[in-house]
């Protein structure tokens, strides 16, 4: 994706609106859920479109903060829905859930959570609702969108190759194979109509090489990401068998007296694995050791993968360690960072350390949601 104009080629489409920016950023967020699925995990995305979102939340008139705080959000919302692979995991280590009960569920959590979203954008908003003329908006992203449109014929194609042809659909089990076709044509055909210097910022210059030096390069940098990630999970893999054989998971009752102290006790063990454990390594630990212990007292399977999920991303964008935070930091730069800490050294507390409350703010009470308003519902 860094290879490519896909995703400044889809925000030409949204920019001839003029959205507020915390409008802006909640479309950006919905768009993004999608390759967020398909890439399997938040942290991947935030990799690939960071920097590129980041650019635009803050030229649309966004706080420095504010925009740290959407671009590391970017990657949060897309886990529950298809075809995410941490989901498939989740439904390989447990019988008692399937990928598609999970996905059914996951949509409305994702709904949620994004709409949680905008409310606490727009209420701390002070230009809340801002918005060009549709008589000269929707011309000019009509023609934006032409760009676009051989991109998804592109994949269209694939995808349609592969269903006929080798009647093989698209669906979380068959992605990991067909996706990187897509791609490979993806950037195949940016690379032919390779955009002028004039119109390329310098800092992403390095997208007007060729076809195979654009390959080779993101295979590249791919390969130290990879490498960091396995470490990564096989660091919390480690982590999580120490847990285990340490017997601390032991000393939490296997039965409770009723379903909500349950609950609210597996919901603080499940953000703080979330804060300091990659997602495929935590789930590994979750499946093994929470999980019989939530079953046991009464709480639908895919319930708890849904608290479970939620819980996660609240982590991930939680201290001490705050995974999408540290990533966000990387594809930003140091720079960045100081220029945005120094535009808010002289303000309240919430503005000087808004990349970090303002996920808090969105997702806590999600999850709260998420845990415990189905209770009423199925508990006995």
């Amino acid at each position: 994706m860094k290879q490519t104009r896909v995703v400044d080629l889809f925000l030409n489409i949204v920019r001839p609106w003029k959205f507020s920016p915390e409008v802006l950023t909640y479309i950006i967020l919905l768009a993004a859920a999608i390759p967020t699925a398909y890439t399997g995990a938040s942290g991947i995305f935030v990799i690939a479109a960071g920097a590129v979102i980041y650019k635009e939340v803050y030229a649309s008139g966004a706080r420095r903060q504010y925009a740290l705080a959407a671009t590391a959000m970017s990657g949060s919302l897309g886990v529950v829905l298809s075809p995410c692979l941490l989901v498939v995991v989740i439904a390989a280590l447990n019988k008692e859930v399937t990928t598609s009960l999970l996905y059914d569920k996951g949509i409305q959590v994702f709904l949620l959570s994004s709409t949680m979203f905008l409310i606490a954008s727009l209420i701390i908003a002070k230009d809340k609702f801002k918005l060009a003329k549709p008589s000269i908006a929707l011309p000019e992203s009509a023609r934006a969108f032409v760009p676009v449109s051989p991109y998804i014929v592109i994949g269209l194609i694939v995808v349609m190759v592969y269903r006929f042809i080798l009647d093989t659909k698209l669906d979380e089990f068959t992605a990991p194979m067909i996706l990187p076709f897509i791609m490979l044509a993806v950037v195949w055909f940016d690379k032919i109509r390779r955009e002028p210097a004039a119109e390329v910022a310098p800092e992403i210059q390095e997208r007007r090489i060729g076809f195979e030096e654009g390959v080779r390069v993101a295979t590249n940098d791919t390969i130290g990401h990879i490498g960091a990630l396995i470490m990564l999970m096989a660091l919390s893999v480690s982590v999580g068998g120490v847990i285990e054989r340490s017997g601390l998971m032991d000393s939490v009752p296997h039965t409770f007296d009723n379903i909500y102290l349950a609950v609210t006790i597996l919901v603080g063990l499940l953000v703080f694995v979330g804060m300091v454990m990659d997602p495929f390594g935590a789930v590994i630990l979750v499946s093994a050791t929470i999980a019989p212990v939530a079953y046991n007292n009464g709480i639908d399977p895919v319930h708890f993968w849904m608290i479970v999920l939620t819980a996660f991303e609240l982590g991930y964008l939680s201290p001490p360690v705050a995974l999408n935070q540290l990533l966000t930091r990387q594809v930003v730069g140091e720079k960045e960072m100081d220029e945005a800490d120094a535009e808010v050294r002289h303000l309240s507390f919430y503005y000087k350390y808004e990349r970090w409350v303002l996920p808090v703010i969105v997702m806590a009470p999600v999850l709260l949601i998420v845990a415990y308003l189905p209770l009423f519902f199925y508990a006995k």
